[in-house]
């Protein structure tokens, strides 16, 4: 069964600094727990925070992957429900997890170093394996298991995720 859906974003390399850059003027937030180790994220702040990277995406990005998302499944509609990033420095990493709510759960490779992909599980969690890019957004259903392991690079891993559902 083929779990995972790639898309590879037209011209990536025009987006990736303005991305980056907008990122960065985000305050440092940093999650720590057992389970996570996650140098900056705007996962937890408030909903309310101005974040100018989630416009550039909405107005540069998503239109695009909407409409590939729409023509594959067949469907008037692709609803993102959260949007949050993550910047992963060395020995950073987010254990497994799943996210619950959602069709499909997605993330948008930024920066990417030494093929630092997320590690997906089947329903047998045995691992699905993919190529992957930076530039290119993986979606798969929400209820998969799935991971960050340890960043071992002095090069941060930048990720965008975000959750959305199918409107028919």
């Amino acid at each position: 069964m083929n779990y995972l859906h790639k898309y590879k974003v037209p011209n990536f390399l025009k987006h990736k600094n303005n991305i980056i850059n907008l990122i960065k003027k985000i305050p440092v937030n940093s999650y720590k727990d057992e389970t996570q180790s996650i140098s900056h994220t705007d996962w937890n702040t408030a909903t309310s925070m101005k974040r100018e990277y989630l416009d550039y995406i909405k107005n540069n990005i998503f239109p695009e992957f909407g409409l590939y998302i729409c023509q594959k499944f067949k469907v008037n509609k692709l609803e993102i429900k959260n949007v949050w990033f993550h910047l992963y420095k060395k020995n950073d990493f987010h254990n497994i997890h799943l996210h619950g709510g959602c069709h499909f759960s997605s993330v948008f490779y930024i920066n990417l170093p030494s093929k630092l992909k997320t590690k997906i599980y089947d329903l047998d969690d045995n691992v699905i394996n993919f190529n992957v890019s930076e530039g290119d957004i993986i979606s798969f259903p929400g209820f998969l298991k799935h991971e960050s392991l340890i960043n071992l690079s002095n090069k941060n891993k930048i990720i965008i995720s975000f959750n959305s559902d199918l409107v028919l």
